[in-house]
């Protein structure tokens, strides 16, 4: 949440009648000619009584979002096929609550939520995607018809700046290449297992591009630190994933993709070569994210 927030203001808000609008407003007329036609007193009792009951009802409405605060969150990534989530933060920054405030995507669906005084809440909005690469983010409208559904109270629309990442969908299968043990060891010693392999020699202090699986959390909650497990007659395998053009560019980076994260889940560490691109061996999260990205802005391919 880097850039600025966006603040609802008097002069960003609108006001539009809903179809019940428009009937009421029309009820309210006939009721005004009938007290004119008639010189009926209670007529005209009624006729104002519901005009000023319009009227508190679009004063409502507009105080329910001004001054509503959103910032853009970090979108969420996702595969070819799923839906990538684009995040706002919304701040209610007053003691009032603010009831059944609509966000609205493009043509998707309405989220609704209501904030408490003092409020701010977190909200995913859901986007489709069918392909690789960036997803531009949508654009965003506030609104809501509290209190009566009379009026559409609605927000000049907010323009989201940050792009979501699609991934390749990865492939069904792809086998990993044959590796060579990090520290020059026999390859029958290399083999990771799950649980960890070898002798237990002691603890040491977690090194970049280690493998996660050998952090010590025990040690972690007991506030010691980032720790790993060392043991004798263990190597990680290191294997390098390279673009496969046989299969086409496009497939090949599916392979790629599923590649990535099975050498992730078996806890090797693994480096990338992609055309130009040379990504040195490593593990965990983020190298998991940076691989996963540079496959999903790769460019050399036709589109």
């Amino acid at each position: 949440m880097n850039r600025p927030a966006q603040v609802l203001g008097r002069r960003s808000i609108y006001l539009l009648p809903t179809r019940e609008g428009l009937w009421f407003g029309a009820t309210l007329f006939v009721l005004l000619l009938a007290a004119v036609n008639y010189g009926n007193g209670l007529a005209y009792a009624i006729t104002f009584l519901l005009a000023a009951f319009a009227t508190v009802s679009a004063a409502t409405g507009q105080r329910n979002l001004l001054g509503l605060t959103l910032h853009e969150g970090r979108p969420r990534a996702a595969f070819a096929g799923s839906p990538v989530g684009f995040r706002v933060v919304l701040t209610n920054p007053g003691d009032t609550p603010r009831l059944g405030v609509m966000l609205t995507a493009g043509q998707g669906p309405p989220i609704t939520i209501d904030l408490a005084g003092r409020e701010q809440r977190a909200i995913e909005i859901p986007w489709p995607t069918m392909r690789r690469g960036t997803v531009p983010a949508p654009v965003l409208r506030i609104s809501s018809r509290y209190p009566f559904g009379l009026l559409r109270v609605f927000a000049r629309r907010i323009v989201l700046h940050e792009a979501a990442i699609v991934y390749p969908r990865p492939a069904a299968f792809a086998a990993l290449p044959p590796g060579a043990a990090s520290d020059d060891r026999d390859d029958a010693g290399a083999v990771l297992q799950a649980g960890g392999g070898g002798d237990f020699t002691g603890l040491a202090d977690y090194r970049p591009g280690e493998n996660p699986r050998h952090i010590h959390w025990r040690a972690v909650a007991a506030g010691k630190g980032l720790l790993v497990k060392r043991f004798a007659g263990l190597a990680e395998r290191e294997v390098w994933l390279v673009m496969d053009g046989a299969h086409g560019p496009e497939e090949g980076l599916r392979r790629l993709c599923r590649q990535v994260l099975d050498a992730e889940r078996d806890g090797y560490r693994y480096g990338l070569a992609l055309g130009a691109l040379r990504i040195a061996p490593a593990a965990g999260a983020a190298h998991l994210e940076r691989c996963l990205r540079s496959l999903a802005l790769y460019d050399d391919a036709p589109r």
